[in-house]
This record gives structure tokens, C-alpha cells and sequence, in this order.
């Protein structure tokens, strides 16, 4: 959950050195050692709007077994051209891949997302949006699958410059495939969206944070507004404040987590012979507060201890 909370933070942008007009193939050529990415078409989608089909993008080095393929990307932006529209594509995706792998590249320098992120920038500062969606999706790490039906991102600027960035991000037919993490495979929501708020001069720290490349002094404010993930009967929902850093045991938050089907949750659980997942719920479960929608936990995690309806729990 906490990477997926992360993923709503794809704010940052990559550059787009070259590319060919629109309705040709296309790719393009990132910092040396970072990533590559291509597309087999790309062509304006409406106003403000392109779709690059066939899109594939891939880190660089000891990290070439991480990749992201699209069947299509759309992305939209007020006011930005083709070459604006197309580091967005790459940006996203590449920040996509390092939060929900872990895997980053050393060669994307916080300096490259500084100098590509302005455009952006500026737009949410006047209050512009900016749109990007991801249609038959596969996240590959070696021989471990991650594929989805959709994936929307959209960010949204205030209605004055100090207004906070409001970030959505939906997904939709999630499924995993060839781990040996038999409790992902178990618990992998096929369906979930989150909603926060941020700051939004601090995007590009973040982002950079979520890569690898975290400065010693980042630390952002998120207020996270609605957060829920299904899996057949099983349903997360939750809202919170965090404060986060690039470390996690520097971040801090708190908030209300509730659980549709718990029961059934634990069963999960067990049939995938996770033994001590299973009764670390069953524990949990007793000092939920339950009502006729589920059961619920109040939770604050600081200074890398996790409490939970006020009792600290040994997670270390």
C-alpha cells in the first residue's frame, strides 16, 4: 500500500531529446545510463493531447530487467506542445517503475528532473491540469509480471499559485504473475484509487526522492484525502496526513484505516500459507474497532515505530 500511496506522486517529467512528427514512430534519448524508451506511433489526440502506441521504456545497466510496455499512453496538458507532452509520458512512466519495483537507476540526477519539470510546474502554479492515462500495461522485473487494464494519473493545480497540487490516481485490472512473493500474488488489489494533496514546489524533490536521489532536507506534506484498494470481497479504505522524506523510517503519518470482509482477508492469508500475516490480523482484529461496515484502526507511524489504536507494534 505505502508504494502504491507513492505512486500518486509521478509528478516529475524526463526529456524528450527528438522526436519525429506526429504519426511516426519515435524515440528518445534520456540521460546516458538512465533509461530508454520508444513508441511505434505517436499523433495528436485532440487539443493539448497526444497518444504514442506500442510504448515501451526500459532502465538502463544492472537495472535492464526493469520495463514498463503500454499499449498506449495518452497524455494531456494545458498548453503544452508535442516535446512537453512527450517528457511527460517518460517521466511518469519511468517514476512509475522505480516506486513499484524499488529498482532506480544512479544516472537520472535530481538536476534532470529540475530542468524538465517546469513546464509542469508552472502550469499547476496557475491552476492547470495535467493528464495521463495508461491502457494495457505491463511492469515487467525479470520473470515477474505486473499487468493492468488502465492506470489514470491526473494532477491538478490550485485556483492561486499557494494552493496545494491535488493528485488522483486509479487502477484498474490489476494482476501479477511469476513472483515467488506468494502473498502479493494473495493480496494484490485488482482495483484501487487514491487521493491526495501536496505542495506544489514540492513535486520535483519528491519525485527525485522516489527515484533514489532523495536531498538530505526533503520533506513533504501529503494530505491523502481517500485512499481504497479492492480484491474480490476485500475492500481498504482510509484518509491520513504524512510527511514524506526519502527514507522511510524518517517519514511520518497518521490516519484512519478500514477493512471491508476482514475475515476473508485472513483466509487469503492462509490458504497462501501465510502463516504469520494471517494471525498478525487476527491479532489486529481484536483491537479494531468493529462496526456493521467492517472494522477500523486509527495508526500514526514516526520515527520508524508503528502504533495502532495507540498500541505500538514490535514490526522491526
Amino acid at each position: 500500500m505505502k508504494k502504491l500511496l507513492l505512486s500518486l506522486l509521478l509528478g516529475a517529467c524526463a526529456p524528450v531529446i527528438a522526436f519525429p512528427a506526429a504519426g511516426g514512430a519515435w524515440a528518445t534519448s534520456l540521460p546516458d545510463g538512465c533509461a530508454v524508451s520508444t513508441a511505434t506511433s505517436s499523433q495528436a489526440h485532440g487539443a493539448d493531447s497526444i497518444v504514442s502506441r506500442g510504448y515501451d521504456l526500459r532502465l538502463s545497466g544492472e537495472n535492464a530487467h526493469q520495463e514498463l510496455r503500454a499499449g498506449d499512453i495518452t497524455a494531456s496538458g494545458s498548453g503544452m506542445d508535442a516535446s512537453e507532452l512527450h517528457d511527460l509520458e517518460d517521466a511518469a512512466s519511468l517514476v512509475m517503475v522505480a516506486t513499484l519495483t524499488g529498482h532506480h537507476s544512479d544516472h537520472c540526477p535530481n538536476s534532470y528532473f529540475l530542468q524538465v519539470v517546469a513546464p509542469v510546474l508552472d502550469g499547476v502554479q496557475s491552476g492547470k491540469s495535467y493528464d495521463l492515462v495508461w491502457d494495457n500495461g505491463v511492469m515487467s522485473t525479470g520473470a515477474t509480471h505486473l499487468s493492468f487494464r488502465r492506470a489514470h494519473l491526473r494532477l491538478t493545480g490550485g485556483r492561486t499559485p499557494d494552493a496545494p497540487a491535488v493528485m488522483t490516481l486509479e487502477t484498474q485490472g490489476v494482476n501479477i504473475d511469476g513472483s515467488k512473493n506468494h502473498l502479493l500474488e494473495a493480496t494484490m488489489p485488482q482495483q484501487a484509487f487514491a487521493s491526495a494533496s501536496m505542495p506544489a514546489s514540492s513535486i520535483v524533490p519528491l519525485a527525485a526522492a522516489i527515484v533514489g536521489h532523495p536531498s538530505e532536507s526533503v520533506a513533504v506534506p501529503v494530505e491523502l484525502t481517500s485512499i481504497k484498494a479492492v480484491r474480490d470481497t476485500m475492500q481498504i479504505s482510509g484518509n491520513g496526513k504524512a510527511t514524506l522524506t526519502g527514507n522511510t523510517d524518517a517519514s511520518a503519518g497518521e490516519g484512519h484505516i478500514a477493512v471491508q470482509h476482514l475475515d476473508d482477508i485472513i483466509a487469503t492469508l492462509r490458504e497462501s500459507g501465510q502463516t504469520k500475516a494471517s494471525a498478525a490480523l487476527v491479532l489486529a482484529k481484536l483491537f479494531g474497532h468493529r462496526s456493521a461496515t467492517g472494522t477500523s484502526w486509527d495508526v500514526n507511524w514516526d520515527a520508524g515505530v508503528l502504533t495502532v489504536n495507540h498500541i505500538p507494534l514490535p514490526i522491526h
